[in-house]
């Protein structure tokens, strides 16, 4: 009924405008026809009568409609070169005047101004005399026909106001331009008094009837929206979080009874929409949606009422591994848990959300203090280290928290998510601490590692890096066993950026696998050369990170860069350290570890004694080396109790058939020791630090000279 009303409504309006539209156009079209009809009427005139009034001394040339073009001065004219004003002119133009009803003007032209100075006219003053004299000048709207030897037909400006006119120029026999007689039939406005009357009528009356319709039409339309009004009304507290039982006008058969029943089928939508936007499925609490959406109310809240809120993030240690053993659904369990028990903990003013995976935000309004006690930071970490019990059985799981304080420590959601993330990425990378809070210093080490990262990642691009290597020598005669690759980065001003600073970076952020494959790459390319030029170097050692080796195409990518470089796979020794059983499943390893045995690859136990060390798996693992950690090695010659650790580590790996390398030997009292425990290999600093590849033969030369000095010698035969 509504769509109806608007309809005829608009209908009524189009209908009466054009209807006017055509009226006015119509009288328009009419008053310029009259107007066009009486001036060309007027030039015919005052043409027949200049004609016959001089006698055709003056003759005027029409066209082939008659309308006079040029009035040409004949042989029977006898006046001067130049039209003058005499009576017959004054007598033409009263006569051209009264047949048309308007005024009439004669001009002469000099040549000598470029003016025509009118010598003849029908306009008077109020008392009867002449007016003063007047001339049509460069810029008159007929000034550059009539020079031109041609007609005007058109308004021209009289005495501040516009006439239509009617304008010819004088000529003489040679064609030359003497003058211009003019002829109007009144002011210009006055031919369209009727047409303006008209049309003002016509105009008030469709706004009359315009403005009746609009006043009719808007009661009627006011009567149809009543409903409507009250559906909007229902549709602004739906829109604005307030529930609704019911709307109005549900029981109307028309088109407003079926926009109540939609909206009705809205809430009904909207309350499974706000379930699928807001709620986690796995826990019933919040997820990523709703939690920023909690944290810039919280942020608001604070700026406005100054209200204190903790933000504070949560993640497990390992949770992934919960998953791989006993199902997704046991881990959901344990999920669901730790959302009741926060819950529990926490109360009904705390809002907790699963943003991703085993990941919880949640945010904790303070009181009028705005702190949040170490203590309280603990008892989250007390209440999630209890063992979930499961049908699967018992299952723990390690939390760890970063804290951050709103709106001490962020003013904007997306800051207040990155301040809590470093600080639980901080007790990610403490030692002894579960739970961190947000702090300045601690932002600045973020920073710094994120400026170290962004140079670490343009020096891998750009080739900043350099690969140097350190000699392993056999202890007893000096003799190169092999040359472990270590990656060093210059910092541009004649130093080097030590490797402990960015390599631990690297791993933490993945950068480890690009880094990684440069030095396996390098130092592949380097031991190819030294093949070619004939230097024996035994086998090239490089160290592989647990990241690199948990990657699916690892044995591949080495594989390719054998073949790239045509390097004999026995060349190459890859050494790994025991964390690379950590998170990583032990099947997985092997297999990793026999396909690299296949290609022939030399495999070494790097660090022994310093990670997760397992008796009870290492005569399974194929390796051919065993390296002792220098923590073993240094200062054993001066402590017996340590040298007897020292000795039965390398007897241990001897008896499991293992090359036994001694690393970091810095003194002769070390290098010694090595020699009467007969151990197979000795890199360290007291033969040579890691050298560029250029340095590297002479040196070995030096080495082995150094060690089969006479002074060794006698002191090896006494050991």
């Amino acid at each position: 009924m509504v769509r109806i009303s608007l309809i005829l409504g608009v209908a009524v309006l189009l209908s009466i405008g054009l209807v006017s539209g055509i009226s006015y156009f119509e009288i328009a079209r009419t008053t310029k026809e009259n107007s066009t009809i009486r001036i060309d009427r007027a030039a015919k005139t005052a043409a027949a009568v200049i004609r016959y009034g001089t006698d055709r001394a003056i003759d005027p040339t029409s066209d082939e409609n008659g309308k006079p073009q040029v009035l040409t001065l004949t042989a029977l004219y006898n006046g001067p070169a130049d039209l003058r004003p005499n009576a017959l002119f004054d007598e033409l133009v009263l006569a051209i005047g009264k047949s048309n009803q308007g005024a009439a003007n004669i001009f002469s032209y000099s040549e000598k101004t470029g003016l025509f100075d009118r010598i003849a006219t029908t306009f008077r003053k109020p008392d009867g005399s002449m007016p003063p004299p007047f001339a049509i000048k460069p810029g008159h709207p007929a000034y550059s026909n009539l020079v031109n030897g041609v007609p005007f037909i058109g308004n021209v400006p009289v005495q501040g106001r516009l006439r239509l006119a009617y304008l010819m120029p004088i000529v003489d026999g040679d064609r030359a331009l003497k003058g211009a007689a003019a002829v109007d039939v009144g002011w210009a406005d006055d031919l369209t008094v009727a047409q303006n009357r008209l049309s003002a009528r016509l105009f008030t009356a469709a706004a009359v009837v315009l403005f009746a319709v609009m006043l009719v039409g808007g009661i009627l339309l006011r009567h149809q929206m009543m409903p409507l009004r009250r559906l909007a009304a229902a549709a602004h507290r739906l829109a604005s979080g307030e529930p609704q039982a019911s709307f109005p006008c549900a029981d109307r058969p028309d088109e407003i009874g079926d926009l109540a029943h939609g909206l009705a089928r809205v809430t009904e939508l909207q309350e499974r929409l706000h379930k699928l936007a807001y709620v986690d499925p796995v826990t019933t609490g919040g997820n990523r949606t709703k939690y920023f959406a909690d944290l810039a109310d919280a942020l608001e809240r604070a700026a406005v009422d100054d209200k204190k809120t903790a933000l504070i993030q949560l993640d497990f240690i390992g949770f992934a591994k919960i998953n791989d053993t006993f199902g997704q659904k046991a881990g959901n369990r344990v999920l669901m848990q730790t959302y009741t028990r926060l819950r529990r903990l926490l109360g009904e003013s705390a809002k907790v959300s699963r943003i991703s995976a085993d990941d919880f935000c949640i945010l904790l309004p303070l009181d009028e203090s705005g702190e949040l006690s170490a203590d309280f930071a603990a008892d989250i970490i007390d209440v999630l280290s209890v063992p979930f019990q499961l049908d699967e059985g018992e299952i723990r799981v390690d939390p760890l928290i970063g804290i951050a304080l709103l709106p001490q420590d962020a003013h904007d959601a997306e800051t207040a998510h990155r301040v809590a993330g470093i600080a639980l990425r901080a007790a990610k990378d403490a030692a002894h601490q579960q739970h961190m809070f947000f702090s300045a210093p601690l932002n600045d080490r973020v920073q710094s590692e994120m400026l170290l990262e962004t140079r670490l990642r343009t020096a891998l691009a750009t080739g900043q890096l350099e690969l140097h290597y350190q000699p392993q020598v056999n202890p007893a005669n000096g003799d190169l066993i092999g040359l472990e690759a270590l990656i060093r980065w210059p910092d541009g001003q004649g130093n080097w950026i030590p490797p402990c600073d960015f390599i631990s970076l690297a791993e933490k952020t993945g950068l480890i696998i690009d880094l990684g494959h440069y030095v396996l790459d390098e130092a592949c390319r380097q031991a190819a050369h030294w093949l070619t030029a004939g230097f024996e170097f035994g086998h090239v050692s490089v160290n592989v990170s647990p990241i690199e080796f948990q990657q699916p195409n690892f044995a591949s990518n080495v594989r390719k860069v054998l073949e790239r470089y045509q390097l004999p796979s026995h060349t190459l020794c890859l050494e790994v350290t025991e964390n690379v059983f950590v998170d990583t499943s032990e099947r997985l390893v092997l297999d990793l570890l026999f396909e690299l045995q296949s290609m022939g690859v030399l495999l070494s136990l790097d660090d022994f004694g310093s990670g997760y060390s397992s008796l009870s798996y290492l005569h399974k693992l194929p390796f051919q080396e065993l390296k002792i950690d220098r923590a073993f090695l240094q200062d054993a010659d001066l402590y017996p109790q340590k040298k007897q650790l020292y000795q039965a580590i390398v007897g241990l790996g001897k008896s499991l058939g293992l090359r036994v390398v001694a690393e970091g030997a810095e003194t002769e009292g070390e290098y010694l020791l090595t020699v009467s425990l007969e151990c197979d290999s000795l890199q360290g600093y007291f033969c040579a630090r890691p050298l560029p590849a250029k340095d590297i033969p002479d040196c070995c030369l030096s080495i082995g000279e150094a060690l089969n000095s006479d002074r060794l010698q006698s002191i090896r035969k006494r050991a």
